[in-house]
């Protein structure tokens, strides 16, 4: 009888590590076709905006203006990532492109290495914990990013996210006393300054992080020296800069509009695709819907809430900000153009929170007759989305050849109906920015 329950019980136990070593197996093959298209989909050569960058870069070497360089705004942001980077890749490689791999990759490394070790140190059971460092990492490592660390115009939108994921979680806890508790508060702010320097996107984390800091139990010294610095900071970004287009009437209609692409921006990035809008509204309706409930519920409960959830409501927040941003300032875009692709890698944040936010009711469930199924309801959609990262990264392979064939067409002096979206939007100017390239021996990849 001792033999049989031995037996049984080693026969449980193995059943009981099934689901985390497959989970583990398939997310070590999507991390190796993240890092292999992330090769294959680069796109190391100045087209669209990247043009202008190096043509910034070459008219502020000649007069040695360093500081107007970084701080010269690009449309409605600061990019200062993206100029330095452009700098770095300028001097030292031949055209755009490596230095921007290199530290996007670095940046979404400790991006994924940070969401995990919060979840490892949380008090949540070891067989949950070995579900959802998996599901975080395939969340944060979706075929956009991909796009976003291949191509440079687009990595202005990682160093955001990734700035203002650090600047949250580095402050959130901070109400502990310790010896290094003043330091990571200031690494917060420093981290918070950063996130804008991306995309000016990044100056909404600043309402975030105040709101996280009094959640979190910081003093209201501390809250007050935060919203003092965010709003000195905000105001010299925004000095000068060049406001985009945007409809300000206010009739139901536009609200609707404005309702709508702000949906779609919350189901990138599914709504980039024409075909999949519908689909892509109903995942963008439900982070809106779940997203709210989450934030709602936690202002209604007078319980502390826990660390890790509290981190998650606060990577949500700062993206229902930005799909709101977005909608007013893309206002007057078309029901009929799709959703930009490189808006992708702020969702990873609304995506990621979610799983964390749904982590305390998964562990009171998962003691309980359910823990089998939402155990199976995990490795279905690790699946699922290893599937989609092999199609959306064969996609983003082939439109990487395209930007590739066009631009070496361009510089042998053709020009087709398609080169405005994979080469410039003008080919005279094209031309123009091309020959001074050549002039002033400027690499440009060619």
């Amino acid at each position: 009888m001792r033999f049989s329950e031995a037996v049984n019980e080693e026969y449980m136990h193995n059943k009981e590590r099934v689901v985390p070593i497959a989970l583990a197996i398939i997310t070590a093959a999507y991390c190796v076709l993240f890092f292999y298209f992330v090769v294959r989909a680069k796109i190391w050569i100045p087209v669209s905006d990247t043009i202008d960058w190096i043509l910034s870069y070459g008219y502020r070497l000649q007069a040695g203006d360093w500081v107007g360089y970084l701080w010269a705004p690009f449309n409605e942001h600061r990019i200062v990532w993206s100029r330095i980077l452009i700098a770095i890749d300028v001097t030292w490689f031949d055209g755009p492109g490596p230095a921007f791999a290199f530290f996007g990759l670095l940046l979404v490394i400790a991006m994924v290495a940070t969401v995990c070790w919060e979840i490892q140190k949380s008090d949540f059971s070891n067989s949950l914990k070995a579900t959802a460092i998996p599901i975080a990492i395939l969340l944060l490592l979706p075929a956009n990013t991909v796009v976003n660390i291949g191509m440079p115009i687009y990595c202005g939108f990682m160093h955001t996210a990734v700035f203002a994921l650090f600047s949250l979680v580095l402050l959130d806890g901070a109400a502990e006393q310790g010896p290094f508790s003043n330091y990571r508060r200031a690494a917060a702010i420093a981290a918070a300054c950063l996130a804008a320097f991306g995309v000016s996107g990044g100056l909404l984390i600043w309402p975030v992080l105040i709101w996280s800091a009094w959640k979190g139990g910081l003093r209201w010294n501390w809250i007050a020296v935060i919203a003092c610095i965010g709003g000195i900071f905000c105001a010299l970004y925004v000095h000068g800069l060049h406001s985009s287009y945007a409809d300000l009437s206010f009739n139901l209609a536009a609200l609707v509009k404005d309702l709508d692409y702000a949906i779609r921006f919350l189901g990138l990035p599914w709504s980039h695709a024409h075909q999949l809008v519908w689909p892509a509204r109903l995942v963008g309706g439900g982070i809106l819907c779940l997203g709210g409930f989450f934030l709602i519920k936690d202002s209604l409960s007078g319980d502390v809430t826990p660390r890790l959830e509290r981190f998650g409501l606060a990577l949500v927040l700062f993206t229902l900000l930005l799909a709101a941003a977005a909608a007013f300032a893309r206002s007057d875009f078309g029901e009929d153009r799709e959703t930009p692709i490189r808006y992708g890698e702020l969702l990873v944040l609304a995506h990621v929170g979610l799983l964390l936010c749904s982590l305390g009711f998964l562990q009171r469930v998962w003691c309980g007759a359910y823990r089998r199924s939402f155990q199976w309801l995990a490795l279905g959609i690790s699946i699922a989305l290893l599937g989609q990262q092999i199609v959306a990264g064969r996609l983003a392979v082939k439109e990487a050849d395209q930007y590739k064939e066009s631009w070496s067409r361009f510089v042998a002096g053709d020009w087709t109906p398609e080169m405005p979206h994979y080469v410039y939007w003008d080919r005279d100017e094209a031309r123009a920015k091309l020959a001074y390239f050549r002039t002033m021996q400027i690499p440009h990849g060619e």
